[in-house]
């Protein structure tokens, strides 16, 4: 199929969900490495992969699911199987979901797929998108499965208002790309790790394309900053890391929108802020700065003092600071969430204006230094995510972001002139005995 057809196929299919469809997809867990496994059949989990299915288990265990869509292939289904555990509900294996169609590459070992193929593999490796192998391109019909299988699950009504999904790195990225918009020069830019979950919100909106929420991007069972991860394979050479202050609550389903306000850190908030800094002290940390808010100060001074003698100085950056909410100052998220910004509030315009500066400032810091700490808000975060995969202002309520999250921004190829690479978002499995509302 030629790539403008395909592209003309993506932009007009549409699906609008009469309810909440709330999405939690999941990427089947280890096995044995070492060849180019594609939609091949042959492998299967390893004593590991067993062992992060079971954490996925947990993790998931208080989540209510409608039904389990995954993937056929043994190694997604074995997955699927642990993680679905006792529940009832609806199981389908979909053919859509299996991993990419790689062709004559598949069941090759790496070395072999490298001196065979030469520049076909250079290109699957340096631009997959336009990578064609026997006649096909399979990044680009990767895309085209993804949203078909979105069409297969999104329509089954108000039955099936919550989906688990269990498919494999590649099917994954493009469900997710295709939800958001994204073409399929992403792939590789949104990280899907063994066993991790992603959960997406689709919020219906009246005679038009449902919104799309990330409430969460890869939370993996593992540390986001564990040292055998990578940039799609390859070795970070800078990164952003995007703290939000901690709890000014000491429950999270009271916790209320402070905008400007100057709140202080609650019981709660200091212990998460506590338990993030730990979670930082598996990464080196060249830089790190905060916003004005005495929440966001008291967050980053934890960060610094788990650290001791070898923290760096917290700086304060004033243009991180938070959204003023007007009117909705002191209303909780679940009051507002769905509503249109109150009409006394910061301008999106000027949060995108004042994060993209500070941005490029912090990217540049990011490449002297390697990894650079940001402890601020929600939206200036959410807009830094926005500015790292070059969308714009309108995509900065596509991510949910909560108190004492961490975000991570990698750039492979250097933070100045590389792609941002997001490695997770909102990743809150630091944080111990949560009251998430």
């Amino acid at each position: 199929m030629a790539f403008e057809v395909l592209e003309m196929i993506l932009s007009h299919v549409r699906i609008f969900p009469t309810v909440l469809s709330h999405i939690e997809i999941t990427r089947y867990t280890r096995v044995i490495l070492g060849r180019l496994q594609g939609s091949s059949n042959f492998s299967r989990l390893t004593d590991k992969g067993e062992r992060q299915a079971a954490t996925t288990h947990k993790m998931l265990e208080a989540e209510d699911f409608d039904a389990l869509y995954h993937s056929p292939l043994a190694r997604s289904s074995r997955t699927a199987e642990v993680v679905w555990g006792s529940r009832a509900g609806h199981v389908e294996g979909v053919a859509g979901l299996r991993e990419v169609d790689l062709y004559s590459f598949q069941g090759l070992i790496k070395e072999e797929g490298k001196a065979t193929f030469r520049e076909a593999y250079v290109k699957w490796q340096k631009d997959p998108a336009n990578f064609e192998i026997d006649g096909h391109f399979p990044v680009r019909e990767l895309w085209y499965r993804g949203m078909l299988c979105w069409h297969r699950i999104l329509t089954m009504g108000e039955e099936q208002s919550r989906v688990l999904v269990v498919g494999h790195n590649a099917i994954n990225q493009a469900m997710i790309c295709t939800a958001l918009g994204l073409p399929v020069t992403y792939f590789r830019r949104i990280l899907q790790s063994n066993a991790a979950v992603t959960a997406l919100d689709f919020l219906p909106c009246a005679d038009a394309a449902p919104r799309v929420v990330v409430d969460r991007l890869n939370s993996s069972p593992d540390s986001p900053f564990a040292k055998q991860l990578g940039s799609a394979g390859r070795p970070t050479k800078a990164r952003l890391v995007l703290v939000c202050h901690a709890a000014t609550t000491d429950s999270r389903s009271d916790e209320l929108l402070s905008g400007t306000g100057d709140e202080k850190c609650s019981v709660q908030g200091l212990r998460e802020a506590e338990q993030t800094a730990e979670l930082l002290l598996d990464v080196e940390v060249g830089q790190l700065v905060c916003s004005p808010r005495l929440c966001a100060r008291q967050t980053a001074q934890a960060i610094a003092a788990k650290r001791g003698e070898a923290a760096p100085e917290v700086q304060v950056e004033t243009a991180i600071d938070a959204m003023d909410l007007g009117d909705w100052t002191g209303l909780s998220a679940r009051q507002v969430r769905g509503s249109s910004l109150a009409a006394n509030a910061e301008a999106i315009e000027s949060v995108w204006n004042r994060t993209r500066e500070v941005y490029t400032r912090l990217c540049a810091a990011a490449n002297r230094v390697g990894t650079v700490v940001v402890v601020g808000h929600a939206a200036s975060h959410s807009a830094m995510l926005c500015q790292a995969l070059g969308v714009g202002m309108d995509a900065i309520p596509t991510f949910r972001l909560e108190s004492a999250s961490v975000s991570i921004i990698e750039f492979p190829d250097g933070a100045v002139d590389g792609d941002g690479v997001l490695r997770c978002t909102n990743y809150t499995s630091h944080i111990m005995q949560k009251d998430r509302p």
